[in-house]
């Protein structure tokens, strides 16, 4: 388009050049919280370096079995994270136009970028001062940008803006399991990444539309603020170096973070997180997403289910391991 930049496509020199590939995650939720995670850490240091090895394998069979077995807090349901599974088939949709293409679709009234990540008012909330409630407003706020507005991020390299946002809690796992060789658990799938060439981004502007809201929560005996929040992420992809495969790609990220306070310090939890692509295939399970264009071989995993309307906020994400069909974005 004129006057603006190059979109960014994923050639072999950008790939090498990522300091993390190909992660993903399906359970972010499913693990000790923070002070199970001390109480052990605690426990190790008391028995010394040997004690500290036994302490960690014990932590990894704690992890596994949390993930395995549903040490979840949650809220509206399921919504442990599986982008494979809520994404798929779309319908008929009108030709695009690179010059504007959002036009013809309720993106169209959505707000470009960060400025559509809003926070209502905020006022106390169980314990939380209303100030409390403001940085956790905005603690938010920051972690879905890096989840889903983050160029580096979007366009497979190093996640380095949710590390930070996510907080010290949490970095070291985030981090640790990029590359879990185990699928379920790497966590490039807590983010919106496009698969290596399959996708480059069209423009500039990425829409946004949805809300947050806090409310008292208590996890592992600790009282603290839960934030929920449900937003829709409009993309305009095509594959590289093909404008006639030009479509809207929607991501929707949910679920809920929990902030409590530590010696007067706010901590963040991320209980409970999904993002779900819509055109995307649901038969590659990379940590990717791998957008599905008009001309895509078939997928190996069947659709199910009446079409649902990716825009369509009104309905939970589902989470029951099925490709669905969705309608035109």
């Amino acid at each position: 388009m004129s006057g603006e930049p190059e979109p960014p496509v994923f050639d072999d020199d950008f790939v090498r050049g990522a300091s993390f590939t190909e992660p993903a995650a399906r359970e972010r939720a499913r693990r000790p919280g923070w002070l199970k995670r001390r109480r052990m850490a605690r426990a190790a240091r008391r028995r010394g370096r040997s004690g500290m090895k036994t302490a960690g394998t014990v932590l990894v069979v704690v992890l596994a079995l949390a993930l395995v077995g549903g040490m979840a807090w949650k809220i509206r349901g399921s919504r442990t994270f599986s982008p494979e599974t809520a994404s798929v088939n779309k319908g008929a949709v009108p030709a695009l136009s690179a010059a504007d293409p959002f036009a013809g679709s309720p993106a169209a009234a959505y707000a470009d970028g960060a400025a559509g990540i809003t926070s209502p008012p905020a006022t106390s909330v169980g314990g939380f001062k209303s100030r409390d409630v403001v940085a956790a407003y905005a603690r938010t706020e920051r972690l879905l940008t890096a989840t889903a507005l983050d160029r580096p991020t979007l366009l497979g390299g190093s996640p380095d803006a949710f590390a930070r946002a996510v907080g010290p809690d949490e970095r070291s796992f985030f981090v640790d399991n990029l590359n879990n060789p185990d699928v379920d658990k790497r966590t490039r799938s807590w983010l919106v990444t496009f698969a290596p060439h399959t996708a480059e981004l069209v423009g500039t502007t990425i829409k946004v539309h949805g809300h947050m809201a806090a409310r008292p929560a208590t996890h592992d005996g600790v009282r603290g603020v839960g934030v929920g929040f449900d937003y829709l992420f409009v993309y305009p992809v095509q594959r590289p170096g093909t404008p006639g495969t030009l479509e809207r790609l929607v991501a929707r990220v949910s679920g809920e973070a929990f902030y409590y306070l530590r010696s007067g310090v706010m901590h963040t939890s991320t209980q409970d997180w999904s993002v779900a692509p819509t055109p995307a295939r649901c038969d590659v399970r990379d940590g990717f997403v791998h957008p599905a264009y008009d001309d895509s071989p078939a997928e190996n995993k069947a659709a199910a289910g009446q079409p649902v309307d990716p825009y369509d906020q009104s309905h939970p994400a589902r989470e029951d391991g099925k490709c669905h069909r969705m309608t035109g974005t």
